[in-house]
């Protein structure tokens, strides 16, 4: 139910566009796509150490981060690697490297620093 709820979001913000979508199954598969990529993306930042992100829930306190970077993504989807570009006096320069930019990414929590330390030598010190 959650993932329709985001769903749902990001089509507000992301609205049907037929210059680029044939049709409506494809859209949606498009933004599903990217609510999986930005949720893969805050995952691998909050749960570093993590292999495989099967079955990990994205907390929900990150929702609106969901959204937010699922946008940005969407936006900057084939100009990842454009650092300036000028047209007609026009000109502007990404000034990351990442798929997001630094502020959006400096939103996500780091993980808690520390050594994991085995069940039976926390319950008998």
């Amino acid at each position: 139910m959650e993932k329709d709820a985001q769903l749902t979001k990001l089509k507000e913000r992301i609205p049907f566009d037929s210059d680029k979508f044939t049709y409506e199954e494809e859209y949606e598969k498009k933004l599903s796509e990217l609510l999986e990529d930005s949720k893969n993306i805050a995952l691998s930042t909050l749960y570093p150490f993590l292999e495989d992100f099967e079955g990990v829930k994205l907390p929900s306190k990150y929702n609106n981060w969901q959204i937010r970077a699922s946008v940005e993504i969407y936006k900057w989807e084939g100009n990842s690697g454009i650092k300036s570009y000028s047209e007609s006096g026009l000109s502007w320069t990404k000034s990351n490297d990442g798929i997001l930019s630094n502020e959006l990414m400096d939103e996500l929590e780091p993980p808690t620093v520390g050594v994991p330390k085995r069940r039976d030598k926390v319950d008998n010190k």
